[in-house]
């Protein structure tokens, strides 16, 4: 009986450290700060939620994306990067036809929270991570939040 018990309580702890459920944008705390880079089928989306929990996923054809936890970046950190979030011009938006499809990467900065969100978008860069060319209101931004992968 020792050891089923011993089995059983081996499988759960596996089971603890592989099995998880996958994380989606709607199962992170809010308020949420959020940059994804886009060409319309492929993006890279980072993350930053209400506990500090810096989060990322690139992938294609990802309807549904599942992020990866990279860190929890310091108060100070989130400090910054909302700081330089409520900076921009808020009024800016480009679409992945502005941006010239594949060819440049549609950046989307968007904040959620309990009862608003905002947003702002601007064409740039090629690669991932390429800023570049965007507007230099989103440079400091794209930097810091850079700066937390």
């Amino acid at each position: 009986m020792r050891w089923l018990l011993s089995i059983v309580g081996a499988a759960v702890m596996l089971c603890g450290v592989g099995c998880s459920s996958p994380t989606y944008i709607e199962d992170l705390r809010t308020p949420l700060l959020l940059w994804s880079q886009s060409t319309g089928l492929c993006s890279k989306i980072l993350a930053v939620d209400g506990e500090r929990t810096v989060w990322i996923n690139q992938g294609c054809e990802d309807g549904r994306p599942k992020l990866n936890e990279v860190r929890t970046a310091t108060q100070a950190q989130a400090d910054d990067v909302w700081a330089k979030f409520d900076a921009l011009p808020f009024g800016q938006a480009a679409t992945l036809e502005m941006c010239g499809g594949p060819s440049r990467l549609l950046h989307t900065f968007g904040s959620q929270g309990a009862q608003t969100t905002r947003a702002a978008s601007a064409c740039g860069g090629t690669p991932y991570d390429d800023i570049s060319s965007l507007p230099e209101a989103f440079l400091p931004l794209a930097e810091a939040l850079r700066a937390l992968e």
